[in-house]
């Protein structure tokens, strides 16, 4: 995916064909509950903030199973957000169960089981996937 994302951001986001949003994983318990949580506050305070946290926890990827909030406001603050307004997003119960009911939307209403995951439309694609898959997916679901 990580090869196949700015190839879609190019050919479809950019242009306003295709809205790409971005699901969590919550594989590792609460570490992922705390990295998707630092994500939503950072996209709560600016769309944008959202993805540039997204990318920043998976450049750091390692370091977030001893990740504590201090350390997610840390990168908040290095962000440039407002440290308390993410102290209080990250504090607020209702973050996550939005978090949590997504996910468990996905997995048992949809069914996905495999990560990559996408929804083109009403069709779920799972695993990864090469370019030319989402083209023929894309146009498939324009027609």
């Amino acid at each position: 995916m990580l090869r196949v994302e700015p190839l879609l951001i190019e050919n479809y986001v950019a242009a306003g064909t295709v809205n790409l949003r971005f699901n969590h994983v919550l594989d590792h318990g609460g570490t992922s509950e705390r990295a998707s949580a630092a994500a939503e506050c950072a996209g709560q305070q600016d769309p944008y903030s959202f993805w540039t946290m997204h990318n920043h926890l998976f450049e750091n990827i390692s370091s977030l199973f001893s990740a504590n909030v201090d350390t997610y406001v840390g990168y908040a603050e290095g962000l440039g957000l407002d440290t308390d307004a993410f102290g209080s997003c990250m504090a607020d119960p209702a973050v996550l169960d939005k978090i949590r009911a997504q996910h468990d939307y996905r997995t048992n209403e949809l069914n996905i089981r495999r990560r990559p995951a996408f929804l083109i439309n009403d069709s779920v694609y799972q695993g990864g996937l090469p370019f030319d898959a989402f083209e023929r997916a894309i146009a498939e679901a324009m027609n």
